[in-house]
């Protein structure tokens, strides 16, 4: 299906962040994200700015989802991210291949699924129904994030026309992140606590400042962006293996 593109137009002149931006920011946390995990489990903020990564990615996947010209082949890009990205996601994390997790591509491509199964029926009620066995899906597949994660790209999704989305999205993700998908605890008090996985919340203030348009058309920066995250997954395998 022939979708309207995202317009292209400065960052500069546009004012806010542009698509380009958010997925900068997206990359920068998560790989700080993934140094923590693969190298320097002792050192917390690591992985605590990593929890901003995720909700980002699940935003713009609802943006690409909604702007693209041709959802085939977007979806033939994620498949193969998929299939790039899940051994060296393994043996940077785990030391090896594992069945046991599955890389957060997995989850997208299974949000992008639910999406366009949602997207061929009009009722509300409907389309929650129909979010709810992709989630079940990803959980069975033990993705990163799981079932949790394929919800919050179908809030993305099934919220961005509305107005004052960014509230309803911080509400929901409120209990997303507090209730769904904790996480650890780093700090309690009494019957108030904060774990890990609620740092992901800081993730909409980028997303508020989203101005809707590219930075540039460049094919170069696009494809940079698809494969950097199993680079650099390569990478930290290869830096663990010498540092043992």
């Amino acid at each position: 299906m022939e979708q309207k593109s995202l317009q292209f137009k400065p960052a500069a002149s546009a004012g806010g962040i542009s698509q380009e931006g958010l997925k900068l920011i997206a990359c920068v946390t998560m790989l700080l994200d993934h140094i923590g995990a693969a190298l320097l489990p002792q050192v917390e903020w690591l992985r605590v700015t990593g929890r901003i990564a995720f909700p980002i990615y699940c935003f713009l996947l609802a943006e690409g989802f909604h702007y693209t010209r041709n959802r085939t082949k977007y979806g033939l890009r994620l498949f193969a991210g998929v299939l790039l990205s899940e051994v060296p996601f393994d043996f940077a994390l785990f030391g090896g291949w594992t069945w046991w997790y599955q890389s957060v591509m997995l989850t997208l491509l299974v949000g992008f699924l639910a999406m366009n199964a949602m997207n061929r029926c009009k009722p509300l009620v409907g389309k929650l129904l129909i979010l709810l066995p992709f989630a079940a899906l990803a959980e069975l597949a033990m993705t990163d994030y799981g079932g949790p994660g394929v919800l919050l790209i179908g809030l993305f999704y099934l919220t961005r026309e509305l107005p004052r989305r960014n509230w309803i999205q911080l509400a929901a993700m409120v209990v997303l992140f507090t209730w769904l998908m904790p996480g650890y605890t780093i700090w309690r008090s009494g019957f108030v606590k904060i774990t890990i996985e609620q740092f992901a919340l800081l993730a909409m203030v980028p997303i508020a400042c989203y101005h809707g348009r590219k930075a540039t058309a460049s094919s170069w920066v696009k494809t940079g962006f698809y494969l950097f995250y199993p680079v650099y997954l390569a990478l930290l395998y290869g830096i663990r293996m010498l540092a043992m």
